[in-house]
């Protein structure tokens, strides 16, 4: 692989410590259930989810707190309001919003993944059935 080349994403969580490739690993799982059409890529330097040929799930594995996060997003096609009302319901409130289309899922190990996987299941189909595209005006 030269330097500048994108590593696949086993090749990507294969150089990850034991604690957070297990997380990804398990991410990687729940997220694979949820949408045969999902297409799994690098982005960000981490395991991404396309839909519809937007990226609409990303790992964040390298942040401040050292923690494995889902930012759930709808790709480069519709504008961002960052004071707007999410466009999601989240009952379980395991979602932090950024804005109205990006929020953050944490994750404090895979116990916590695991505590939280019936609710990150809801709310990752719910965000996948969701149209990423502007609302037309």
């Amino acid at each position: 692989m030269t330097p500048s080349a994108q590593p696949s994403v086993a090749e990507l969580v294969g150089g990850l410590d034991d604690d957070t490739q297990e997380q990804v690993q398990l991410l990687r799982v729940i997220i694979g259930s949820l949408d045969a059409t999902l297409t799994e890529h690098v982005k960000w330097n981490a395991p991404s989810y396309v839909l519809n040929g937007e990226d609409r799930i990303t790992m964040n594995l390298r942040n401040k707190q050292g923690l494995v996060k889902l930012v759930l997003h709808m790709g480069a096609t519709r504008p961002e309001d960052k004071k707007g009302a999410p466009v999601l319901l989240d009952d379980a409130g395991i979602v932090e919003w950024a804005s109205d289309i990006r929020g953050l899922i944490t994750f404090a190990d895979v116990a916590d993944i695991r505590a939280k996987e019936p609710a990150l299941q809801r709310v990752l189909t719910s965000w996948l059935a969701i149209d990423h595209r502007p609302p037309q005006r």
